[in-house]
């Protein structure tokens, strides 16, 4: 089983390729990683303070691949944040 820092790493990578269903499968493989490590234990949200964007201003995080999969906007803010790559 890989650990979190490589399942972090692969999620970077779909981030960059541009390929939502994988970046989605792996953000899910890297939290089951965190949590098999014992590092799962709060309970964050991703907030945007910005107004008229197309996904909630407040996601849990264990809908946040649910809503890379969704949300092609979405997907492009996390590309921006994770990969720090300016558009």
């Amino acid at each position: 089983m890989a650990s979190s820092k490589e399942e972090w790493q692969k999620y970077q990578d779909a981030l960059r390729r541009g390929d939502r269903e994988a970046a989605a499968e792996a953000f899910r493989r890297y939290q089951e990683a965190r949590r098999r490590e014992g590092k799962g234990g709060s309970k964050p949200t991703l907030v945007s303070l910005k107004p008229r964007k197309t996904y909630p201003h407040a996601i849990p995080l264990e809908q946040i691949p649910d809503e890379l999969e969704r949300n092609p906007e979405f997907f492009e803010l996390m590309k921006r944040m994770v990969t720090k790559e300016k558009t």
